[in-house]
């Protein structure tokens, strides 16, 4: 059989008068096959182009959309910025006068701590002298009798 597949190749190549050596070239490469694979490396790379396309077009529209974000993001800053540059300065001042009126109630509250002792010595004055001035009372009461007026405390 050796010798069967020698004389093929010579007479194939030979009989085909073409470039010597491309026939076994092709036969060791499997015939059509590499005709075959360089058909399936272009079908693979178009496939593949048509996903970079693909993938570029699906960026580019996710960078528009983040583009219309971006612009209503500075038209709402823009539309805020005004209003915001004229409060800030009055919520400032506020809150100046805010601290300056705590400070104030601060030292009132610190003088109406004392508050309750200083009311219970005036009760306690009011009650000593109520208390003192008990004998008066009834010397007036007794005054009034005599001058025919009635007491307010014998009713």
């Amino acid at each position: 059989m050796a010798v069967d597949d020698n004389a093929n190749k010579s007479a194939d190549s030979g009989v085909s008068g073409g470039i010597p050596g491309v026939s076994d070239l092709l036969s060791l490469l499997g015939g059509a096959a590499p005709l075959m694979a360089v058909g399936r490396i272009v079908e693979m790379v178009t496939q593949m182009t048509g996903e970079v396309v693909k993938t570029i077009a699906t960026f580019n529209d996710t960078m528009t959309e983040l583009n219309r974000v971006a612009h209503r993001v500075n038209d709402l800053l823009d539309d805020l910025e005004v209003p915001l540059r004229e409060i800030v300065p009055a919520v400032q001042a506020g809150v100046k006068q805010a601290r300056g009126t705590l400070k104030k109630v601060d030292g009132v509250v610190s003088q109406v701590g004392t508050l309750p002792a200083d009311v219970t010595k005036a009760v306690a004055t009011l009650g000593d002298l109520a208390g003192r001035l008990g004998p008066l009372t009834q010397f007036a009461e007794m005054a009034g009798g005599m001058f025919g007026m009635k007491s307010n405390s014998a009713g």
